[in-house]
């Protein structure tokens, strides 16, 4: 009988541990600390991916995670300090600045010699 609790604490552990590069345990566990196991700095071919999600470190991880999602919905987790991806979001926030934002030093409606 003491066996049995044993075993089903033994067998939720082992079953949380998921092999892989790059893994993103959003799907798998809600509550975890991190989103991101392991983390990949390979570049990824930019037609495979879907969305970038990145979030900043805080009180729930003290990293900075990115992660994307690329087509039939697979989630890889890439290392921040790669130089593509941070050649790619620098490019993409450069895109997509919107007017008035503050990261730019101008405002809408201002131009930079006023």
């Amino acid at each position: 009988m003491r066996l049995l609790p044993a075993a089903l604490a033994m067998a939720l552990l082992m079953g949380n541990l998921v092999p892989g590069s790059g893994l993103s345990l959003e799907s798998l566990l809600t509550n975890m600390r991190c989103k991101c196991i392991k983390w990949t700095a390979q570049v990824i071919n930019l037609g495979l991916i879907l969305t970038i999600d990145v979030t900043p470190p805080g009180i729930h991880c003290r990293r900075k995670e990115i992660i994307l999602t690329l087509k039939k919905n697979k989630k890889v987790c890439v290392a921040p300090e790669a130089p593509w991806i941070q050649l790619l979001i620098f490019k993409l926030t450069q895109r997509y600045v919107m007017p008035g934002d503050r990261t730019t030093g101008i405002e809408a409606g201002c131009s930079p010699s006023s």
